[in-house]
């Protein structure tokens, strides 16, 4: 492995921890909200937040500050302090007035919005109506996120990814502290208990924007805010970021579309599918989009200084480490499906039949990992090179074919035909990047990714059927508080990952013996 990829692997790992973090708590706040809250309330609040969570993909991660990094990685490439410090302080100004903005929208918007994405709502007048205000009430958490994600750019692209990596744990940890101290005190204020985790969603915006500064501040990024949209690099960012919005824009439209879906299907469906996201996003978040993250700004500094071939064996070591992990993830979570949602959801409230109808969604949605880590493997290049139309066209492709899918398969399936839709979707356009990137750039290496695969695909057979065997010996029906269901489920964790580990290291798996010497170089590093 070349001195690039070492580094993509080295920032890998602390983002990859940081979002471990981040996600673990995630599961935890899921978790309390499944045992403190009835199903239908939970459907409202989570149409509620997945609205401005979803903008945030047009503010933030989706568009404008991946735009950021790739101009901000650049701009330090060309070594003039002076011309970085007005860039930030233009973006800055252009995107506090732009985010206000779209708060007040949201806010006074709030009826329309949540009749777009929950119209299934409608013939419950009361849920509906729990919705509306909920949206109302948690729609200013798109500032402060996407704020956060904007120094967060600028902080990735620095080479700096702590910060980053860990403030997201703080949303998690405020919804937690709220759901668990405020939801009892929430009906003496004249307000539903659920608006308890409002106030955490609230509370944990500005927290992760907070715990940016000191880091922006250690590398003179904090400066004040300026309106000049004259900026020529701002310029070039808003150039990047307008197909992007595009894009970014019908992701937003797939996610409301999808929410609109579940809402039809009755109480649950959409507190089924969101949990069973929550676990299938999991290994995506901590394992995939670390790769991603820390791959970027090496891919779009090595692209501005023309080398393209070194460009290309960064993606091409990224897509290997993606789908070394990614594919035992799959295939445990299918496997491990209603084991994993028992015993971190089947508690309280959340009932043993609730836990198999999140277990069907997550298996459907498992199916497609293979897929969305391709896809966020190799959207990245093409912004790289600033080429951005062609995620957008595939991004309009992906929501077609859901939409397709969805149709035939939910009246069937239900909320599982919806899961299933996405994993068929999420196939089209991770396939049809791939091919766009190779008429775009040329040979890329496949042939030697997929003999790697292989490999991978071959030392996950033996982990697949050994914890299937063990899952068979518990009572998943007893209960996640149930302490031999916990015990069967750590072995079959602990199985499953020496199985694959020795079995990969046997097949002479290349991304598991880099793993090993990078182990073996951080320990000789810290003996004296």
């Amino acid at each position: 492995m070349n001195e690039a990829g070492r580094s993509v692997a080295r920032k890998a790992g602390i983002v990859g921890a940081g979002t471990l973090s981040s996600r673990v708590l995630g599961v935890v706040r899921e978790s309390v909200i499944a045992a403190y809250f009835e199903k239908e309330v939970i459907d409202a609040f989570q149409v509620a937040f997945m609205l401005p969570n979803s903008f945030r993909r047009l503010t933030a991660e989706g568009a404008f500050s991946i735009s950021i990094t790739t101009v901000f990685s650049k701009l330090r490439q060309e070594g003039d302090p002076e011309q970085s410090r007005q860039f930030v302080s233009a973006v800055y100004g252009f995107s506090i007035a732009f985010l206000a903005l779209l708060t007040v929208l949201g806010v006074f918007g709030a009826h329309w919005l949540t009749l777009l994405a929950g119209w299934g709502f409608s013939s419950d007048p009361g849920k509906f109506v729990l919705a509306t205000r909920l949206t109302a009430t948690m729609f200013p958490y798109i500032f402060f996120i996407s704020l956060t994600a904007l120094a967060m750019g600028l902080l990735n692209a620095s080479g700096r990814f702590f910060a980053p990596a860990f403030a997201p744990a703080l949303l998690s940890v405020a919804i937690i502290g709220c759901a668990v101290g405020l939801s009892g005190t929430m009906p003496s204020l004249g307000l539903d208990p659920v608006f308890s985790l409002a106030a955490g969603v609230l509370i944990g915006g500005v927290a992760q924007l907070v715990a940016q500064l000191p880091s922006l501040r250690a590398l003179g990024l904090l400066v004040r805010p300026a309106i000049n949209l004259r900026d020529p690099a701002l310029r070039r960012v808003l150039k990047i970021t307008a197909p992007m919005v595009i894009g970014a824009s019908a992701y937003q439209a797939y996610n409301i579309l999808a929410t609109s879906f579940a809402s039809t299907l009755g109480h649950g469906a959409v507190t089924f599918i969101t949990f069973a996201q929550r676990f299938f996003e999991l290994p995506l978040a901590v394992l995939v989009m670390a790769i991603s993250t820390a791959a970027l700004p090496g891919l779009a500094g090595l692209v501005g200084a023309g080398k393209i071939d070194e460009a290309k064996n960064v993606w091409i070591h990224a897509l290997r480490l993606a789908l070394f992990v990614s594919t035992p993830a799959m295939v445990a979570l299918i496997v491990l499906a209603e084991p994993v949602i028992t015993i971190m959801y089947q508690r309280g409230l959340f009932s043993h039949g609730d836990a198999v109808e999140t277990a069907g969604a997550l298996r459907w949605l498992s199916a497609g990992m293979i897929s969305v880590a391709l896809l966020r493997q190799t959207t990245p290049f093409f912004y790289a090179f600033e080429k951005v139309r062609i995620p957008v066209v595939m991004t309009f492709v992906n929501i077609g074919a859901y939409a397709i899918a969805a149709v035939f398969l939910k009246d069937r399936w239900g909320h599982r035909g919806l899961c299933m839709a996405t994993s068929i979707a999420a196939t089209v356009q991770g396939v049809g990047l791939l091919l766009a990137l190779r008429m775009s750039v040329g040979t890329l290496g496949l042939t030697g990714l997929a003999r790697n695969w292989l490999r991978v695909i071959v030392a996950t057979v033996p982990m697949g059927l050994v914890i299937y065997f063990l899952s068979g010996f518990a009572a998943w029906e007893q209960g996640g508080n149930d302490l031999h269901n916990i015990v069967i489920l750590a072995g079959c964790v602990v199985a499953g990952v020496v199985i694959y580990a020795l079995t990969a290291w046997i097949l002479r798996v290349a991304e598991l013996r880099e793993l090993v010497e990078a182990l073996k170089r951080r320990r000789r590093r810290r003996v004296p």
